[in-house]
């Protein structure tokens, strides 16, 4: 059988969808890596002692804990320089190049999703192993569980292991600049049966957990992000909503995580994956 491993971009400040994203993915990976940076992508510290509980919660779960560096970014070409306006946004990709490092031996295909973005359907659905590339359709939310786009943007990407190159992983484009350089058969805003196979929440938060995010995010250079949460509508696309039966509401639910911690499965710092990749991972 084709073996797939979904690789989980994560920091604490997306806590409350970590268990929900975990379980739609358990069904039909082989694997599933989360690695996490020590420090969010404006420099801060993260919360580590959280982070252990959470290695503890989930021993099935391969996270990768990789190290926060102000001078160098993992893989980084020679045109990224740190603290210029990309800096911040490499982080997204260096957290999947840094997955794809870790994969066993025998995955085939790797999907890359962010932790607020749910699948409702089992992937082995598809019959994606037709395809080099695939990206989903998503149903976009924002704000709230009930306010749903009319349209159904890009989401996970799934792409065929063997095509992956550390270049293509640390496009500037992130995942969809990924998408457009791959050759091969593919296909954008997929979905089965005439609908999205996934559901992203990616704004659906507290005010306190937006400020988080916009303060910490790899794009939190773009735009006054904190100007622009005062105003009415989505300040993030544009998009017009409509109003539907929730899926799932990310704000009717709290994160539940034992006392006692525990050990990733590998903790590395930039010597490490330089190793690696002199060693012809990628």
């Amino acid at each position: 059988m084709t073996k797939l491993a979904s690789v989980i971009n994560f920091c604490t400040h997306d806590l409350r969808f970590l268990d929900k994203c975990i379980r739609s993915v358990a069904s039909f990976s082989d694997q599933i890596v989360i690695p996490v940076c020590d420090h969010f992508y404006n420099g801060k510290p993260e919360d580590l002692s959280l982070l252990q509980r959470l290695y503890h919660k989930y021993p099935d779960i391969d996270f990768i804990e990789f190290a926060y560096s102000e001078e160098e970014v993992y893989g980084t070409p020679s045109k990224w320089i740190p603290q210029s306006p990309g800096w911040a946004q490499h982080w997204h990709n260096s957290a999947r190049l840094i997955g794809t490092y870790f994969l066993h031996a025998d995955i085939d295909y790797v999907l890359f999703l962010d932790v607020d973005e749910i699948f409702a359907a089992n992937l082995r659905q598809v019959p994606f192993t037709d395809y080099a590339s695939l990206r989903f359709a998503t149903y976009w939310y924002f704000k709230t569980a009930r306010q749903c786009a009319t349209v159904y943007p890009d989401g996970p990407l799934l792409i065929r292991r063997d095509l992956l190159t550390t270049e293509l992983l640390l496009n500037e484009d992130e995942r969809m600049g990924m998408f457009f350089k791959i050759e091969g058969k593919k296909e954008r805003e997929y979905v089965l049966d005439g609908k999205p196979l996934v559901h992203h929440y990616s704004w659906v938060r507290t005010k306190e957990e937006m400020l988080q995010k916009v303060r910490s995010w790899g794009h939190h250079w773009e735009r006054d992000w904190e100007a622009l949460m005062e105003t009415e509508g989505d300040f993030v696309r544009g998009y017009e909503y409509k109003e539907v039966e929730p899926y799932w509401d990310p704000l009717q639910e709290e994160a539940s995580l034992p006392n006692e911690e525990g050990a990733p499965l590998k903790k590395v710092t930039p010597k490490d994956i330089f190793l690696l990749e002199i060693a012809g991972f990628l």
